[in-house]
């Protein structure tokens, strides 16, 4: 315990050797706190503030989305070739969307671009005839739920053109930069890990 003297306090030798090491601990916890912060404020970048004028405007549609599962299925007896309503349900909108602070810069959500596309494949199919519609059918059904399921919402600027007498809004997506997994890794790695050969009877000799 500390003794008070007529002058003030006096410590004895171990009390006063812990009281040294806990303010010096204390130092020691506030300046690493002090420096962590540091180092990490600068591994976090500042939020960004954007002109909107030609090229300087962000990347991404600044929406969160949550991760959430989807199980693909065959799709059936949805989205048939020929159901053209159907189809038309998976664009509520045109895909544009305006952004900046006065809401006047407009950008074509890549996710409803991909889409659109995906449709005027099926369309094309529908009118050539050309054959094959079942395994069409399939693709077509796969990659609309594969481009829900990633949402792609990498913006796209706005490039509008006169038709048919008025400015319509327009998109090419040329430009744009999205955010990827590397699939050339993809790639090198299906290279150096093919499928063995299938080396099954013929269909017709098991049932000799």
């Amino acid at each position: 315990m500390p003794v008070r003297q007529s002058h003030g306090w006096s410590f004895r030798g171990p009390q006063l050797a812990f009281l040294v090491a806990a303010f010096t601990i204390t130092f020691l916890n506030v300046g690493f706190t002090w420096y962590n912060v540091r180092v990490l404020s600068k591994l976090v970048p500042p939020n960004r503030e954007y002109s909107y004028i030609g090229h300087d405007h962000p990347d991404q549609l600044p929406l969160y989305l949550p991760e959430v599962g989807l199980e693909l299925t065959n799709g059936r007896p949805h989205f048939d070739l020929y159901d053209d309503a159907q189809w038309g349900t998976l664009f509520p909108s045109d895909g544009f969307t305006p952004l900046g602070p006065h809401k006047n810069t407009t950008f074509l959500v890549s996710m409803v671009h991909q889409m659109h596309c995906l449709d005027i494949m099926r369309v094309a199919f529908v009118r050539n005839r050309t054959g094959a519609a079942e395994h069409f059918q399939h693709c077509l059904r796969y990659l609309q739920q594969v481009i829900r399921c990633y949402a792609d919402t990498t913006l796209e600027e706005d490039h509008p053109g006169y038709l048919d007498g008025k400015w319509e809004h327009g998109g090419s997506g040329v430009g744009s930069i999205h955010r990827c997994r590397d699939w050339t890794k993809v790639r090198k790695y299906l290279l150096e890990n093919p499928a063995p050969t299938i080396d099954w009877p013929h269909p017709e000799d098991t049932h000799a």
